[in-house]
């Protein structure tokens, strides 16, 4: 039994030392480690020291930023209030126009209104008044005939005058005035006048029924002139202008 023991002392021994060197190395892989894992927390801590002061330093910024940004939306809010309060006083300002100027169309539609009622009244005068004319003209003219129908000649002379001076009669009565003037001046042996009313007969209105009558009498007036040679050219010219009229007849009568 005792060699047996004695046998297996050595044998442990031995195992006890291998094992001690196995640990040895464990351990110092582990130490390796240990200072590895070290290292890398010193890293560590060194990046997070880093990150600190980065995050600190970021920090102090966006307190500057916001208070910068805050400055910037103060003067902003400050600017708009300000352009607000002018915005406001201009509103104001264009109202107090707004109302003068309604007050002031209101005072030019009543003036217009004012002036509208007189034009009206002055037109509705004016018609009055030229209707007044009218009749006034219509009136003269048949006083002047009625007057030389009467044989009046020298009331129907200026009347026939006075009816002309105004212009207020058509071509046509115009036509039977000059005529008549002719005769009263023919009939009152004023030849001379008597040519100047019957040529502006013939002359202005050679298509009017007048104008052979006035021709014809043109030819009698030069006649009473003893203006001969005109007269006979006078009468020649009833003849050839008028041939189907009474007075053509009558011109060949009296042709010397």
């Amino acid at each position: 039994m005792m060699k047996v023991l004695i046998m297996f002392i050595p044998l442990f021994l031995l195992t006890s030392c291998f094992k001690t060197a196995e640990e040895i190395k464990r351990e110092q892989r582990i130490d390796q480690q240990m200072e590895q894992s070290s290292k890398i927390i010193a890293d560590l801590n060194e990046q997070i020291s880093i990150l600190k002061m980065a995050i600190s330093s970021t920090s102090g910024q966006l307190e500057e930023i916001d208070h910068k940004s805050k400055q910037t939306n103060n003067a902003k809010i400050l600017t708009l209030s300000e352009t607000v309060m002018q915005l406001k006083e201009q509103v104001k300002a264009l109202t107090a126009d707004n109302e003068q100027q309604k007050k002031l169309i209101q005072d030019l539609s009543e003036k217009i209104d004012q002036q509208s009622k007189f034009i009206k009244k002055v037109t509705g005068t004016l018609s009055k008044i030229g209707s007044e004319k009218k009749t006034s003209n219509k009136t003269l003219i048949k006083q002047a005939h009625t007057a030389f129908e009467a044989n009046k000649q020298k009331k129907a002379k200026e009347l026939y005058l006075e009816t002309l001076q105004e212009n207020k009669i058509n071509n046509a009565q115009k036509n039977h005035v000059y005529y008549n003037l002719g005769l009263l001046n023919y009939w009152s042996r004023d030849y001379n006048d008597a040519l100047v009313y019957f040529s502006k007969i013939y002359t202005k209105y050679p298509r009017s029924s007048f104008a052979p009558k006035a021709l014809l009498y043109i030819a009698r007036s030069f006649d009473k002139l003893k203006k001969t040679d005109e007269a006979k050219a006078t009468y020649q010219e009833v003849i050839e202008k008028y041939p189907k009229s009474s007075q053509a007849t009558k011109a060949k009568k009296e042709i010397k």
